[in-house]
């Protein structure tokens, strides 16, 4: 059922990479293998300095949004930050610190991280958009995805089906207009796909504090359901995109780019493309693929680089995801240039 989104604009997005080291680095060091780098078809990944911190990119993320939104940071009543690794330690959050770093004076600003996995920036549109729907036109709202996938908390290769690239992004949204509206937005949460990310072991203690890197694939491994997971992905994906279509008044035919979690190329097709019957001309997948899966900063920074860098034209396109635990979003966007 259709309903009335209101008129809420991204009238700000960047992307912050750092250098892309070769994969051909890590297969000569034994830290990756050629079958698993045959099977994504990855040709690098970004990696930043050890100097280089996730919240400190996002903070040069949102200071680029902003600037290319021509907007202020005391505009922003609502900053939402998203990481799946936290350099600051337990009991940290980087939403704040992305607030302060910009200068935003104290007031009546909602400040807080979101722990959706890949799917975070995302959900933070859907509730940005809301929020924004009950404030003054003048507010604005802050997106903000970064992360560094290092030891010992992660494998940047192994960790995952695909390896990890460093990196940020941010979005800037507003009421009073921007170069895309956001026609149509929609979530669903699946329950059912929970244990995938949490694997079928006990909470104990060494589950909680495990001695080496996290590896989601084992964990996937263990599902004992797992002949069921695709098909409920699959349709996962096509009710949250045709829902979102629908509220946009478009077809998956009429878009002209699709943006989803640059998972490398098996996974990507699999999860994301083969549902909705597209091919990898849909995506930006040269970008993908010599960038990484970034985590929830991936729609922001494919979006930044189809508008901001290769300039391509459009009318539709459509930002998709998949969080850890189960939840996804897709955001169809109308170019007001168009």
């Amino acid at each position: 059922m259709t309903r009335p989104m209101g008129d809420v604009f991204l009238a700000g997005i960047a992307g912050i990479l750092p250098p892309a080291v070769p994969v051909e680095e890590a297969l000569a060091a034994g830290a990756w293998t050629r079958r698993e780098a045959a099977e994504t078809q990855q040709l690098s990944v970004t990696v930043a300095p050890p100097e280089q911190h996730s919240p400190d990119l996002a903070v040069e993320a949102a200071r680029l949004a902003l600037q290319r939104a021509q907007r202020s940071p005391a505009q922003i009543s609502l900053a939402l930050h998203s990481m799946m690794l936290s350099p600051g330690g337990r009991l940290w959050h980087g939403a704040a610190y992305v607030h302060r770093q910009l200068g935003v004076p104290t007031g009546r600003c909602i400040t807080t991280d979101l722990d959706c996995g890949c799917d975070s920036s995302l959900v933070a549109f859907e509730l940005a958009s809301a929020y924004l729907r009950g404030r003054d036109e003048s507010e604005l709202a802050l997106v903000t995805a970064a992360d560094c996938w290092r030891a010992p908390e992660v494998d940047r290769w192994r960790s995952s089906t695909c390896p990890f690239g460093d990196g940020a992004a941010a979005a800037v949204l507003s009421r009073q207009g921007g170069f895309a509206r956001i026609a149509g937005i929609s979530s669903l949460s699946d329950p059912e796909l929970e244990p995938v990310g949490r694997g079928l072991e006990p909470f104990t203690r060494d589950h909680e504090n495990p001695a080496g890197p996290v590896y989601l694939r084992s964990r996937g491994s263990e599902i004992v359901d797992a002949e069921r997971i695709w098909p409920t992905v699959t349709r996962d994906v096509q009710q949250v995109v045709a829902a979102a279509a629908e509220q946009a008044g478009v077809a998956v035919s009429d878009l002209d780019h699709v943006v989803c979690p640059f998972l490398g190329h098996d996974l990507t097709k699999q999860e994301f493309l083969d549902p909705l019957s597209l091919d990898f001309s849909a995506i930006p997948w040269d970008f993908s693929r010599r960038v990484g899966h970034l985590g929830p900063a991936d729609p922001l920074a494919g979006l930044d680089h189809l508008v901001n860098v290769e300039r391509v034209s459009w009318r539709y396109a459509l930002l998709l995801a998949y969080g850890v635990g189960g939840i996804f979003t897709a955001v169809v966007l109308e170019s007001t240039r168009a």
